[in-house]
């Protein structure tokens, strides 16, 4: 869970290190950058262990697949369950069934309330797996964009300066590319 913990680094970097923009700086009605927060935390984990730093914990390894497996299973309980598919219960019994090695039990308090939480607040659980694909999409045409100068530091320091917004958002300021919010535009 370490890896997981960039949100700290967001945090303290809203905080002791805020964007000059005042309209990126100041804190949000609503949680529009969930797909940046919880999709680059989540995608951190699967980065480092790509870097070699759980080589030498093979369970590590494990519950980095684990844990992306848990949260889709959760996902697509919330999604259920905003579609009046499954209902509370059933969401959470289905997250439970596809979590590996009984990691999410149903008779813990965690599964109930998180799939509470996702039912209060649509997208939410969603936005670890789908901001995870979000953010490395946008981390793979930043690096196409630069074949000559393309560094992991300078994405993280470009990333980070773009602040707390939407994926999409920084995938426009970043790279230029404009579809997604074009496509929304279009909706």
């Amino acid at each position: 869970m370490r890896t997981h913990h960039y949100h700290w680094f967001d945090l303290a970097r809203m905080r002791e290190e805020p964007t000059d923009s005042p309209i990126r700086n100041t804190p949000l009605w609503y949680n529009i950058f969930d797909g940046r927060a919880e999709g680059l935390a989540t995608g951190m984990e699967e980065m480092m262990m790509h870097a070699g730093l759980f080589d030498d914990r093979p369970l590590g390894r494990e519950m980095v697949w684990i844990l992306l497996a848990q949260r889709a299973a959760r996902a697509l309980g919330g999604l259920y369950q905003h579609a009046n598919i499954m209902t509370h219960e059933e969401a959470a019994r289905f997250a439970s069934e596809w979590t590996p090695r009984d990691f999410l039990p149903w008779a813990g308090g965690t599964i109930q309330n998180e799939q509470h939480f996702y039912l209060r607040q649509p997208t939410y659980g969603e936005s670890y797996v789908i901001g995870k694909i979000e953010v490395e999409k946008l981390l793979a045409e930043y690096a196409r964009k630069r074949p000559d100068d393309f560094t992991l530091y300078q994405f993280m320091d470009d990333l980070n300066g773009a602040g707390m917004i939407p994926v999409s958002l920084i995938n426009w300021e970043l790279n230029g590319d404009e579809s997604e919010i074009r496509s929304m535009i279009r909706q």
